[in-house]
């Protein structure tokens, strides 16, 4: 099977995850030896959510050439985040869980502005989102609104790292580290 192509995947949180599948769909490998795959990964616990995510990569020949990112909400729960830390210590390095804290909702709002009140729900952070995309619902693809300003949110992001921010995302990762670009 020479020349097969090597694959990227992700996996969501829960089993409704359109929000994540609709941004994501806009782009592809960086390096086009690999392909991109994305699926739910039905489960919303960390350790659930790592078993269901490599059982499915492994569906679609999952390998050690191959990469799979698992991306995880916190939703402000701190025991949450000591879990992911402890996990992704143990994960083999083809293998990655990437954290936004509250909720990948922050990756968007990080297009716009940073952002750093205090908020005592995800809700919060949407009604946040909605300053800059009026009538914002999950599951919509906003992708006209956000990509150009794609820039700003790996900028924004890696000045909120986990470090200096009460809330963060680990989403800029697949740019900074050129994984992923624009279809």
């Amino acid at each position: 099977m020479q020349g097969a192509k090597k694959i990227i995947f992700l996996s969501f949180e829960g089993k409704n995850n359109k929000t994540e599948s609709n941004y994501f769909r806009h782009f592809k490998p960086s390096n086009e030896n690999y392909i991109l795959k994305t699926f739910s990964s039905g489960c919303t616990d960390v350790k659930n959510m790592i078993n269901s995510s490599k059982r499915k990569a492994a569906r679609y020949g999952f390998s050690a050439k191959d990469f799979l990112f698992i991306l995880i909400d916190t939703d402000l729960d701190k025991a949450k985040i000591k879990l992911i830390d402890s996990y992704n210590k143990k994960l083999p390095q083809n293998i990655k869980i990437i954290v936004s804290h509250p909720c990948f909702e922050i990756w968007l709002i990080n297009h716009f502005s940073q952002f750093d009140k205090p908020i005592h729900s995800n809700t919060d952070l949407i009604d946040e989102l909605s300053k800059y995309i009026p009538s914002y619902q999950k599951n919509k693809d906003y992708h006209k609104v956000l990509l150009p300003r794609l820039t700003t949110a790996i900028s924004t992001s890696k000045k909120t790292s986990s470090t200096f921010s009460h809330y963060y995302t680990e989403v800029n990762y697949f740019f900074q580290k050129n994984i992923l670009i624009i279809k």
